[in-house]
């Protein structure tokens, strides 16, 4: 796959989680409630665990959704590198919030679980971008 259509897939991908930290964004700042079907997702933006120091964990992933954008502006080795550590960072992140859904919260947010795949296939096609760059020739 060529590095503008894995750029091209992975902007469709962060624009959708984009969507989705706004969405739940704006639903804790208006205290608008969230569609649900399971009544999880309620659970889980009221759990202690929404926040992170005062900050929501929504922005967090609003910001950092952001951020993976940015790095598809360019097909540079330097964008394809932050691209990785952005999409790492997410799914590491992400991965953390799926164990305290679980495990802890013992409730699940459908719109969370959601953005967590979307960052893992993230993750997965920023991998195959650095490595596409590694197998590029080197040019003098």
């Amino acid at each position: 796959m060529s590095d503008r259509a894995l750029r091209l897939v992975m902007a469709l991908l962060a624009v959708t989680t984009t969507g989705i930290a706004g969405y739940l964004l704006y639903s804790d700042s208006t205290d608008a409630s969230v569609a649900c079907s399971t009544g999880g997702c309620e659970t889980v933006e009221q759990s202690q665990y929404a926040d992170i120091f005062g900050v929501p964990v929504a922005l967090i992933g609003l910001v950092g959704s952001i951020a993976i954008l940015l790095t598809l502006v360019r097909a540079d080795t330097l964008s394809r590198a932050a691209g990785l550590a952005f999409t790492v960072s997410a799914l590491v992140f992400a991965t953390y919030l799926v164990v305290l859904q679980l495990a802890v919260i013992d409730a699940v947010c459908e719109w969370c679980m959601v953005n967590d795949a979307l960052v893992a296939v993230l993750t997965v096609l920023a991998g195959l971008r650095a490595l596409s760059d590694l197998n590029a020739p080197i040019r003098a």
